[in-house]
């Protein structure tokens, strides 16, 4: 779960340097990037999933045929995937968002609290288990980066030009004006 939560929260991190770095005009919803942030959500899907069917063979009650802490994981599944649906439908309708319209928009948190939910099952894991911590720790960490993700717009030095002493153009200016409102 570790392994594949990182894949997850790389492809996000990977779409949202794609969205700032490329050219948006070029950009609809199906682009590599999204196929990265999307593979690595069904492949944590995949897991999951597969741990409940053999739970469930094993004649285990559907309320216990995850480990311990995992049944929030399977709620993000539908979620996340309720999510990016919605997310398709959103660009194809309505285009590509940008600034912080992107990071807000209703289908995009849907993503996160969905993602959330996935990559967070070993820090819960962990509460019933001394012997799971370094991967509740990384699951953390994972966690500690969507948050700051999707909260960079109120960090001034999410700017890259601000953060490293260049002279702010008037649209960087702009751009961290509106972040700060």
């Amino acid at each position: 779960v570790v392994t594949l939560s990182a894949w997850l929260i790389g492809g996000m991190h990977l779409d949202a340097w794609a969205h700032h770095h490329l050219d948006a005009t070029l950009e609809t919803f199906f682009t590599p990037w999204h196929g990265v942030l999307y593979s690595g959500f069904l492949a944590l899907a995949s897991v999951l999933i597969a741990r409940l069917i053999v739970g469930l063979r094993q004649g285990r009650a559907w309320q216990r045929a995850l480990p311990a802490g995992y049944g929030p994981s399977l709620l993000g599944i539908p979620i996340f995937l309720l999510g990016g649906l919605g997310d398709m439908a959103w660009h194809l309708l309505f285009g590509i968002e940008v600034n912080i319209e992107a990071l807000l928009s209703p289908t995009h948190l849907l993503l996160a609290l969905g993602g959330g939910l996935m990559i967070t099952g070993p820090i819960r894991a962990a509460g019933r288990n001394d012997k799971a911590a370094w991967p509740a720790v990384i699951s953390l960490a994972f966690l500690l980066s969507l948050l700051l993700f999707f909260t960079a717009y109120a960090n001034p030095l999410s700017e890259g030009s601000f953060a490293q002493g260049e002279r702010p153009t008037s649209a960087t200016v702009a751009a961290f004006h509106e972040a700060l409102g």
